[in-house]
């Protein structure tokens, strides 16, 4: 049963008539009547006598009155408690972001989040392909490239850049690559599994088609930057991850350069609480603040 059905009834029961019940619910007085109407006929009983002065509850809607003024006590409890919930700066705040921004750069932000809002906890997922929001496995998706989801509402934070990096261990004993042709005589870290497709990764292996044999594969980013720290080859990487590497250098950084938006996003039932609006204002200022950091200009 609709409880709406109940809510009507008790407004008519507790004013006297259909015109004032329809006043106190907002709503219009045929409303009213309607879904006292339906109560009646789903329950078989006729809840109110007709009087010219107004309505009067019979003895078969005097016996489900009190009942019904417990649920709506009930009712108004949980809408307060839902209400203060979302406007409380307080609770579990679940982020998903593929491997690199939630390695590189989220926990610096996860730190001044704890700082700013002690009462918030934030729970990171860091993996390829990003948790489902429509699903609820997470609150906020922080993701590169297209968002992939109508129902999802957000919005794109910056451009993120992405240049061709090596060890200086490893340009010193293979030389640096001078035009992207030359990439065809040099060891390419490649991306496999389910970072194989990522744009950066395409670009780097049409551009090393037809060289060396790849001399080392992964399906995990971080892996793959420490290994091209360690002089394993040219790597496809970001640029936040490099800023602060020592021991590697950027070659070819006007002839490849890659750019992909960047994109906050959460759910349609989450915008209007209060922990969730904090987080995601909170990483769009530190987005800005980074902006720099992110194109590398």
């Amino acid at each position: 049963m609709d409880w709406d059905a109940y809510r009507y009834f008790l407004a008519v029961a507790e004013t006297g008539s259909l015109s004032a019940a329809a006043r106190a619910l907002k709503v219009s007085q045929p409303t009213v009547g309607r879904q006292v109407q339906v109560l009646e006929q789903t329950l078989e009983v006729r809840l109110f006598d007709r009087r010219p002065d107004g309505y009067a509850v019979t003895d078969a809607g005097l016996r489900i009155l009190e009942l019904v003024r417990d649920i709506d006590g009930v009712m108004q409890v949980i809408s307060r408690r839902v209400g203060g919930e979302k406007a409380k700066l307080a609770g579990k705040v679940r982020i998903t972001a593929a491997q690199g921004i939630g390695t590189y750069w989220l926990p610096q932000q996860v730190h001044r989040l704890m700082q700013q809002y002690p009462e918030i906890q934030i729970e990171l997922s860091v993996c390829i392909p990003t948790l489902d929001l429509g699903r609820h496995q997470a609150d906020i998706a922080i993701r590169l490239g297209d968002p992939g989801d109508d129902s999802l509402i957000g919005r794109r934070v910056a451009k993120v850049s992405f240049g061709l990096f090596a060890a200086a261990s490893y340009l010193a004993r293979r030389g640096e690559p001078r035009r992207l042709e030359d990439l065809a005589g040099h060891d390419i870290i490649e991306s496999s599994g389910e970072i194989a497709d990522l744009p950066q990764a395409r670009i780097l292996r049409d551009h090393a088609a037809g060289g060396r044999t790849v001399g080392f594969a992964c399906d995990n980013l971080v892996t793959q930057f420490s290994a091209m720290a360690a002089g394993c080859g040219l790597l496809a990487a970001p640029l936040y991850m490099a800023d602060a590497a020592s021991g590697i250098k950027r070659v070819l950084a006007e002839s490849f350069d890659v750019e992909m938006d960047l994109w906050l996003l959460t759910h349609r039932d989450h915008q209007e609480t209060a922990r969730m609006r904090a987080v995601i204002e909170h990483l769009c200022d530190a987005v800005r603040r980074d902006r720099q950091r992110f194109t590398g200009r």
